[in-house]
């Protein structure tokens, strides 16, 4: 009897545990009354697109998945349905994506730090290499993944406390290959956005990721399709989705690339079809048809969503028999949603990861603080600028929940080919007319020589302009605020001499110029220099003759330098702002032969109306009091100065120069882009005791066409200024 009453007594309190908790035993329902389901998603780069129209078909047709594993962009779209988002959410987040900004991997460059941002202006390549004991090191890939990096890291904190891909809503696991054993890795727990980001890593485009032991590299090349994975997840039935394209034909095969990239595909098809071969009658198998629609074709995105839904519509009696009821997939959604987290509130802050780099310094680019609650978009500038020191190859964050607060924890992964770099630049201009000038550029930066991040930075240019320079940087405290720059330079290039038109004389000149500045760097915006310098100059004529008061010189100055920097590209700039003042004060009591004070400046702003873009800049240049000597004489003439002109045909006391430059792209792809513009200026040079008259300036412009090119905008322009002269330029180099 008493056991009796025992029994019932167990039954009744079961019961009501059930009713007080629905969704306990609804859980159970759907789980016991229905097949478990698996979704294989397959990898393909842009193509992975239309997984998100397979996944909108899945919703309307009521059928919850049990269990997800994908392959590149298959572990991407997988990971994110996996921690809670619909088809829709997932849609709108990859096809209003910039992925052609995405794939830069430069951050926006008002983050990027100031002694990075003069390095701009240079005609050095982007490419960067590491320079050591062992000689040059490479990038581990052609894209350093830092915007991706934050762009998964931003779509998956909702998720970001799961480091058991089992405890996701849709137990989940993503698949990568080992770079070192050619084995497959299947990961199924740690950070859900770096298991998605290793898998889609391309050998020689992404960085390699290191995940636990392993270094991870795009699954693709040995499971393509993990058929295997999901069904050792439990599950009952697949739904299998291939994205992969047919080998192309003999008459495609007509260049190296197109031919390695063939031979990757045979691999992945062979191990694709062994997959295929797993799948039984109860499954699914779908492989939309993409038409012409590539893997880099990450813009097509929507296009190539839709034809993800044709396909599944095409199966969709098939898929028809795991649909459930409209009650039972409520409870499969309540229980998968979740949305995105849009703001933080702030526990910690902690830097990790950095051995050479300070941690205050990284510190002191990080703006949000305990306590605030702040957006998530605060969180991705903050982890930009770090990474806009130019130090790290990747800078993540990472959230990691204290109550009702979270530890945002910022880990810094430092160059593996730094900390000294190697870059070369190429430079020239042409008129046509026998005004010429070619140079190489050469530069070696030895950084972080101690632990308030001084930096020895050397360059040599040969070619018509001969250059050697050496300046030590040495911060003096961690956030770089206030430094302290000793320098020493010696260059020697051409001055042409004109009469009018005519070229009369050139001459070559020879500096040597020692120097020391103290100045202040306020974060991004640019720095101010005030120093002392010294400089022998020797003028020796080489064509022609012009008399000079002589040719051996020796000036010793107080030099003042301020820049702001807030453009946002210094080849063909959208937005932003730029501004420069210098001053000489040449003083004999330094051993200065000539005693004059000269100051410049100028200012331009960028800007543009739906996609027309517009700079409009001026600059001045004047003396006080006593004149200029020859050589500090303001130059004037050229592309942009006073286009039809010579570089530098006019030389005067003072300056003006005024342009508005406007430009729109004709056309874009991932290694350049193509621009049509053009140019009104208006400026002159004049001497001392000449009055200022705004109808004594000249009149000039352009056309030209400029490609973004990767060592650096190319321009061939026609320019014409009054009086008649006419120009064709050839330009490789910076000139805004």
């Amino acid at each position: 009897m008493k056991s009796m009453v025992l029994r019932f007594s167990l039954l009744f309190v079961c019961s009501a545990l059930l009713c007080s908790f629905p969704h306990v035993a609804n859980a159970q329902e759907d789980t016991y009354n229905r097949p478990k389901i698996g979704l294989v998603l397959g990898g393909g780069g842009a193509k992975g697109a239309a997984h998100i129209g397979v996944l909108k078909v899945l919703e309307e047709q009521h059928i919850p998945i049990d269990y997800i594993a994908g392959t590149s962009m298959g572990a991407i779209v997988g990971s994110l349905y996996a921690s809670g988002l619909s088809a829709a959410e997932i849609e709108k987040i990859l096809t209003s994506v910039d992925w052609k900004d995405l794939f830069t991997d430069t951050p926006p460059r008002q983050e990027i730090d100031f002694r990075r941002k003069q390095e701009d202006y240079q005609f050095l390549t982007k490419l960067e290499l590491g320079l050591g004991k062992g000689g040059f090191r490479l990038p581990k890939g052609i894209v350093g993944a830092q915007k991706v990096n934050v762009l998964f890291e931003t779509l998956m904190l909702h998720a970001s406390d799961v480091t058991d891909f089992d405890k996701l809503p849709i137990p989940f696991r993503a698949v990568a290959a080992d770079l070192e054993t050619g084995e497959m890795v299947v990961i199924r727990s740690g950070s859900l956005a770096a298991a998605a980001r290793a898998s889609m890593s391309v050998p020689g485009v992404f960085p390699p990721v290191a995940v636990d032991d392993h270094y991870l590299i795009d699954g693709g090349i040995v499971r393509n399709l993990p058929v295997d994975i999901v069904r050792s997840m439990g599950a009952d039935v697949i739904i299998a989705i291939d994205v992969g394209k047919p080998l192309l034909k003999r008459d495609k095969l007509g260049s190296a690339l197109s031919v390695m990239g063939q031979m990757l595909d045979i691999m992945i098809k062979k191990n694709v079809a062994e997959q295929i071969a797993l799948l039984g009658e109860k499954d699914v198998f779908i492989r939309p048809e993409l038409g012409d629609i590539e893997s880099g074709d990450f813009e097509r995105g929507a296009e190539t969503a839709r034809l993800g839904e044709q396909a599944a519509r095409k199966q969709v009696e098939s898929l028809r028999r795991y649909s459930t009821s409209e009650q039972e997939y409520s409870t499969f959604l309540a229980r998968h949603h979740r949305d995105l987290m849009t703001s933080v509130k702030v526990a910690s802050v902690k830097v990790e990861g950095t051995e050479r780099v300070s941690p205050e310094t990284v510190a002191s680019r990080i703006e949000v603080k305990p306590g605030e609650t702040v957006d998530v978009a605060s969180l991705e500038r903050d982890a930009q600028r770090v990474y806009g020191l130019g130090d790290f190859e990747r800078v993540d964050y990472r959230l990691r929940r204290q109550g009702d607060a979270y530890d945002v924890m910022i880990r810094a992964t430092e160059k593996s080919w730094g900390p000294n770099y190697f870059r070369i630049g190429l430079g020239l201009d042409s008129d046509f007319e026998g005004d010429s000038n070619f140079n190489l550029l050469a530069e070696y930066t030895m950084r972080w020589l101690n632990r308030l991040g001084a930096e020895w930075k050397n360059q040599l240019q040969i070619g018509t302009t001969m250059m050697l320079f050496s300046e030590f940087y040495q911060p003096l405290n961690y956030s770089r605020f206030f430094f302290v720059a000793p320098r020493v330079e010696w260059k020697q290039w051409p001055v042409d001499v004109y009469d009018g038109d005519r070229r009369v004389a050139q001459y070559r000149i020879r500096t040597l110029e020692g120097g020391i500045d103290l100045g202040i760097q306020p974060w991004t915006y640019g720095d101010a220099r005030l120093g002392l310098a010294w400089t022998k100059l020797k003028a020796d004529p080489r064509i022609g003759n012009v008399d000079l008061p002589g040719n051996n010189f020796t000036r010793g100055a107080v030099e003042f330098r301020l820049i702001i920097d807030q453009i946002d590209n210094v080849n063909f700039p959208h937005r932003g702002y730029f501004a420069r003042l210098a001053a000489i004060s040449a003083l004999k009591p330094l051993g200065s032969d000539d005693s004059y004070n000269k100051v410049e400046g100028g200012v331009s702003a960028a800007f543009t109306y739906k996609k027309q873009s517009f700079i409009a800049a001026v600059r001045a240049g004047t003396h006080i009091g006593d004149a200029l000597p020859f050589y500090a004489l303001f130059p004037l003439g050229g592309f942009l100065h006073l286009s039809g002109l010579h570089p530098d045909q006019l030389y005067g006391q003072h300056m003006g120069l005024a342009n508005v430059i406007t430009y729109r792209k004709l056309s874009e792809s991932l290694i350049g882009d193509l621009y049509l513009g053009g140019s009104i200026e208006t400026g002159r040079v004049w001497q001392k005791g000449e009055a200022f008259a705004l109808s004594a300036f000249r009149l000039a412009g352009s056309v030209f066409l400029g490609y973004d090119t990767i060592l650096g905008p190319l321009y061939f322009a026609y320019g014409h200024a009054d009086g008649g002269h006419n120009a064709v330029y050839l330009y490789l180099g910076r000139t805004f």
